[in-house]
Parts: C-alpha cells; structure tokens; sequence
C-alpha cells in the first residue's frame, strides 16, 4: 500500500514539474530564473548505496526516491528545481556539510526537533559562543548541534534547508541558517510532500504573489482545511501555526471570525494571543472589544496589534497610552509604542524620557530615537538626557543620541563629541557612528579628525553671520 502511494506521488510530482514550468513562465517564484524548472538525470540506486556506505549515514526514503526517480538536484555549481534557489545533488549536499556540522556530523544523533523552544536552542550555543575555542572544539560543537542533517538547499543569504537524516523526525526539512538562528521545521511530513506542496503553489499562482509569505514557514491549506487540521490537532503548538496561517489569506468568513472568538476565550495564552490578532487583521472594529479588554493582560502585545493592524483607530487610544504607560521589557513593543506616539502628534517627551535610562540597551536606543522629532527648542532643554546618551556604554544607544542631536549647536555638548572621536576604532569607520558624529559636528564646522585639536571645554561656537568677519 506505501509503496503505491510513493509511486503515485512521483507520478503526480513529475506532471507537477511541466505544469510549474508552464504555469511560470517568465521566473516569477522567487528563485526560478537560477534553477528554471530544470532537474539533472536520476541517480541510481546503486550509486546511492555506494555514497550511504562511504559516509556512514541512510538517506531517507522520500528523499532517496526523489534523487532515484525524479532527478539528482542539479550541477556542482548550480541547482535544480525546487524552494528558493533549488535542491542540491547529492553529491553537493554531501560537499557543503564540511563548512555546517563537522566533519562526520551526518553520522550523529540529531539534536533538534519541531516546536522547539528559544531557550533550549540557546543552551546547545552555549559552547560554540565562546571565541577561545579551537578549530577541533568547534568543529565538534557544530557535529553535535546539528548532527544528523543534509543540507538540501539554499533559501538565499545565511538561509539553508536541511533534511533530517535518522530518527523520530527522518524525511522532514527543516529551515537552518548558517548565522544560528533558532531551527524550524516545515509542517509536510516528509520531503515529497514538501516538495510537492511548493510545485502546488507555483502552479496556483500563489508564490508568485508577494503576499503570499516565505515558502515553507506556515501552515498549508484553504481557510477551511487550515480550520480542519486545527481541530484535528492535539499538538498546542501546531493548533496555533494553524491560525497563525490565516494571517495570509485576503478574507476570512464570518464563519471563521466566530470560531476565533471561541478560541479567544481559551485558557492557552498562545492560541488567545493568536486568535486576538487574526481577529484584529480582519477587523478592527468587531475586535475592539477584546483588545481593551487584553490591554489590562499585555498591553505591550495590544501596543503591537495596533500598530501592525489599528493606526487609522490611534486617537481612541491615545488617552489610555498616555496614562497607561506599560512597563516596557519587550523592545519591539516598546518601538511600536514610540511610533504610535509619534503619529499622534501629541506631546509625549516626558513619556519617552524615562526609557532613555531603561535597563535594556535596545530599549534605550529606541527612546533617543523617539526624542528626534522634537523641534529643536524642546531638546536643548532636556540636553542632559542627551548627554548621558552620548556617554552610554552601548555604541546603539550612542548612535541614537547623535541622530537625535543632529543640527543641534550647544557648546556643552563638544566636549562629549570629542570623547567619541577619541574612542573612534577601525570598525566604527565603516558604520553609523562615524557617521552620525560629523553629522553632527558640521554645524559646528568640525570633523571627528578637527575636534581633537581644540579645547572643547573652551570652544566658542560662531554665530552664522561670524564665519563672514575676519578673525
């Protein structure tokens, strides 16, 4: 009974394969003008047990019936049809695993797993963060954190998708990046599927949408088979990616909109959290309800639904953000915060100020950011805030007090700009800091290079008319 399932699905695959090509003609889908729907020869069986006897690992089976029946990715130095910039020949993953996991990290237990938690991944870096590690050490963290897995394809960038070698999850790919972000797995349950799902979208149109999301990050299905896979699920993390996936639908019925105000109403804080923004996405005005009624549970996440989805509904809230201030510790709240204030054009200086001192540097920088659309008159009279800016130990939140301070002439403030000259590295030559400095200094016709050589605690700043008289 597999194996006729398995020999239907390459049949369908294959079909798929001239009707994606057809259906994209002119290399829309993100990726097509570098593989363009082409596939190298199948490799034999033989072949592939000779590779699996010479690494020491068993590719999994929908992935050996693809490169057997279906086509070997593509050539050394290019790829063939399939997600992002197409799928590798064998031979090619094999050759990219040195440089990801170690030199036999194909042959470990694999350590990662769906749903798998931030604080989790962040223990099994501990180790490969410390810089005094040898290129043994190093070379054995990486097998251990991501043993067990071939590299299948690029997404673009640090972005890469593997395959799952042996295991509970053998057969699934997984979304990788080579800078360590936090692993995510694709919800097909095995390589064809996810495989087949893609030469669906691409045959729909739907990838060739920009709306339509990365490839491979969310739940497949219409509005009512992502409703059906949701109630069929017994697994809490996957019931929320499921409602999570109808952020990228158009519309959804009213129908749906009931359903979600169920699920609202759940203990789950992740599902009422979801349910909340799904509702709020399609309509602000039925949602308005909950949304003061979850700002007295996290009004940092109504701070965000709002910016992301009530901007032309801010003046309703203006008064309650103004008196209801939260105590900020998620930084991109925090941010959506600034810029809903912002928009409002109301006076929120004293609002902000505060959080120029916040425990998190992110936090801190954002504040000084804020601060720069205030008109000049009002940022000399909180220049002291400024300069604890300027004299931060995060260059962040020294960048944003210098974009703050740009066209600002205050004599106290040289002295402080001098430090920063003073501190200038190599690395910060090529970044915002030097940058935002002689921004900065060019109202005072100063560079980073000329402040050094003046006495800033006695500096006088020329009036404009004074640059024309002679000294």
């Amino acid at each position: 009974m597999e194996e006729e399932k398995l020999k239907s699905q390459v049949k369908r695959i294959k079909a798929k394969l001239i009707q994606a090509r057809k259906a994209d003609k002119k290399f829309k889908v993100f990726g097509a003008d570098s593989h363009k729907y082409q596939l190298n020869k199948p490799i034999s069986p033989q072949q592939v047990a000779a590779i699996e006897q010479e690494y020491g690992f068993q590719l999994p089976p929908c992935y050996k019936t693809f490169i057997t029946q279906i086509g070997n990715g593509g050539s050394a130095d290019s790829h063939a049809a399939g997600p992002f910039y197409g799928i590798y020949s064998l031979q090619r993953s094999i050759d990219e695993l040195a440089d990801f996991n170690g030199p036999d990290g194909w042959q470990r237990a694999c350590i990662i797993y769906p749903f798998m938690p931030e604080d989790y991944w962040q223990q099994q870096l501990n180790v490969i963060k410390n810089n005094d590690l040898t290129t043994e050490e190093y070379d054995e963290e990486l097998a251990r954190i991501y043993g067990g897995i071939l590299l299948i394809g690029s997404q673009g960038c640090a972005y890469i998708n593997g395959i799952i070698l042996q295991g509970e999850h053998a057969g699934k790919v997984v979304n990788l990046s080579f800078d360590h972000q936090l692993p995510t797995f694709t919800f097909e349950v095995n390589f064809l599927d996810w495989y087949e799902r893609w030469l669906d979208e691409v045959i729909s149109g739907k990838l060739s949408d920009p709306k339509s999301g990365w490839f491979g990050y969310s739940v497949a299905g219409s509005e009512k088979q992502l409703l059906e896979k949701y109630f069929a699920s017994e697994c809490k993390e996957y019931k929320y990616y499921c409602l999570e996936a109808l952020l990228l639908k158009s519309t959804i019925s009213s129908k749906t909109f009931k359903i979600l105000e169920k699920q609202y109403q759940l203990n789950n804080t992740d599902l009422k959290r979801i349910s909340l923004q799904v509702m709020v996405n399609f309509s602000y005005s039925k949602a308005s309800n909950y949304l003061h009624e979850y700002f007295n549970i996290e009004p940092e996440f109504v701070i965000k639904l709002l910016y992301w989805y009530g901007k032309k509904k801010i003046s309703e809230w203006i008064e309650i953000l103004h008196t209801s201030v939260p105590q900020f510790k998620d930084a991109e709240a925090f941010r959506c915060f600034v810029h809903i204030l912002e928009e409002s054009t109301t006076n929120y200086c004293q609002i902000i100020l505060p959080y120029t001192a916040h425990a998190d540097n992110e936090i801190r920088a954002i504040a000084f950011y804020g601060l720069d659309s205030l008109n000049n008159k009002t940022k000399k009279t909180i220049i002291n805030h400024f300069i604890a800016g300027l004299t931060d130990s995060d260059k962040q939140v020294v960048c944003a007090a210098l974009s703050a301070l740009n066209g600002i002439v205050d004599s106290r403030l040289l002295k402080y700009y001098q430090a920063i000259a003073k501190k200038i590295d190599e690395e910060d030559k090529y970044n915002d800091l030097l940058y935002k400095l002689n921004n900065c200094l060019i109202h005072f016709k100063l560079t980073n290079e000329t402040i050094l050589n003046i006495d800033a605690e006695n500096y006088k700043v020329k009036k404009w008319f004074q640059f024309w008289k002679k000294s």
